[in-house]
């Protein structure tokens, strides 16, 4: 499961968007809960379950109208899935060794995640003409199997192509990213990578090359404050030493910095993404996106003629505070913020979607879901996750993704390794009386 996490965009349906995932999850899920039959005792986390249910029922009160029944469906099982993921992640996480076998995981998958987004940004540059980059794009006529799009056209207007690495949105792409270099990071400070900081260090930039092709702003700023943070917790906590740290983070820095020149080298001028000009919008964008949200300073003029110059953000932002501000107890539903304002997609925000859909009550029931979480669990590996998981809430809409659902469900097992009790089913596996097993 831990492997194609980030594999997260392969369309078996037109409908739901189904994720590689989601078959092992099932998997899991059920073989849990023959588990819990036969030891007649609840599967997954109790706490954490109740906590959870509570927050379904409370979405589910606001059942919206038949026009805005199939994107609330599509959520709410999107919050099914999440919720599963953290469940199924906990109980599995009680077995010894698993969390170092994660991370162990977590670690390879990252280097796959950085040689793809390599080797898919040479092409979004235009190093092999526009044919390719069609498919990568998802364009009309050259869908590949299965596969929506690993690039995005992020602003038609011109050449500006974002690497997605398997997901729809390149934010959350960068999300993914962020998340997986956060515990690559992790793994390599606790020896579980190459056992080498300049190959860790590699693996490393692969990732960081990821989060920066995404064009994502949020990606940026989150992996710029996940690394320091993390970094400075590894130290403290006498993980790693300074100069392994430094060493990890210097050839991560190099690494990322010579395959950017390498793609600037190789991108062709007029076809697929110039990155001349999509890292100096971008950079526009962001002040642009202040100066409407603040009033404090003008905007710029400068890509008028190049970029639809506005930011959805700013657009949307009020919107939902009206919502919010017209149903503040109950919200207007979940999805129907995203069927009626202007834009006609997601918010951008946690908050700001919980307020305006499921509002105070939303809110209140996704909080005590935080706090039965972050009372119940524990760990360096969690926490770092958790962290990392959570940096993008404000500016995206992280509810419905599984990063943060996995980065929970880790975090809850974390507890068993610093001491928690092992539920009684695990120590009855493969063992003839209880007597014995208890032993």
């Amino acid at each position: 499961m831990v492997g194609v996490l980030p594999l997260h965009t392969v369309f078996l349906s037109a409908w739901i968007s189904w994720k590689p995932f989601l078959v092992i999850v099932g998997v899991l899920g059920v073989w849990d809960l023959v588990d819990g039959i036969r030891f007649r005792t609840w599967p997954w986390h109790r706490q954490a379950s109740i906590a959870f249910a509570i927050f379904l029922v409370v979405v589910a009160t606001g059942f919206p109208v038949p026009e805005f029944r199939e994107r609330f469906l599509r959520l709410f099982l999107a919050l099914i899935v999440g919720g599963l993921v953290m469940l199924v992640t906990e109980r599995s996480l009680r077995r010894s060794g698993m969390v170092d076998a994660v991370l162990k995981v977590v670690f390879w998958t990252s280097a796959a995640m950085g040689i793809t987004a390599l080797l898919i940004s040479v092409v979004l540059v235009g190093a092999f003409g526009n044919t390719l980059i069609n498919y990568l794009t998802g364009a009309v006529g050259y869908d590949l199997p299965l596969i929506d799009k690993v690039g995005k056209p992020a602003y038609l207007l011109s050449h500006f192509l974002a690497l997605s690495n398997w997901h729809q949105d390149p934010g959350y792409g960068a999300a993914w990213s962020v998340l997986w270099s956060t515990l690559a990071l992790v793994a390599s400070a606790k020896g579980l990578g190459l056992r080498r900081p300049w190959l860790d260090g590699v693996v490393l930039g692969g990732l960081w090359l990821a989060v920066v092709m995404a064009f994502a702003r949020t990606g940026w700023l989150s992996l710029l404050i996940a690394i320091i943070g993390i970094g400075w917790i590894l130290v403290r906590k006498r993980v790693v030493s300074v100069r392994g740290l430094a060493a990890r983070l210097a050839t991560a820095l190099a690494t990322t910095v010579v395959l950017l020149i390498l793609l600037f080298s190789v991108d062709v001028a007029d076809v697929g993404g110039d990155l001349d000009v999509q890292f100096a919008f971008r950079f526009q964008q962001g002040w642009d996106l202040l100066a409407d949200l603040t009033g404090l300073f003008e905007s710029s003029e400068a890509f008028e003629d190049v970029f639809e110059p506005s930011e959805q953000r700013a657009d949307v932002w009020p919107e939902y505070w009206a919502m919010f501000q017209s149903a503040p107890i109950t919200g207007v539903g979940l999805g129907v913020g995203w069927e009626t304002n202007s834009v006609g997609q997601e918010p951008h925000s946690l908050w700001l979607e919980l307020a305006a859909e499921t509002g105070l009550i939303g809110i209140a029931a996704f909080i005590l879901l935080l706090v039965a979480i972050f009372r119940s669990g524990g760990g360096l590996v969690g926490g770092a996750a958790l962290f990392a998981a959570f940096l993008p809430s404000f500016t995206q809409t992280v509810l419905f993704e599984p990063t943060w659902w996995f980065a929970a469900g880790l975090f809850l097992g974390g507890k068993v390794g610093l001491g928690g009790k092992p539920h009684l089913e695990l120590t009855r596996l493969g063992t003839g009386n209880n007597r014995s097993a208890n032993q």
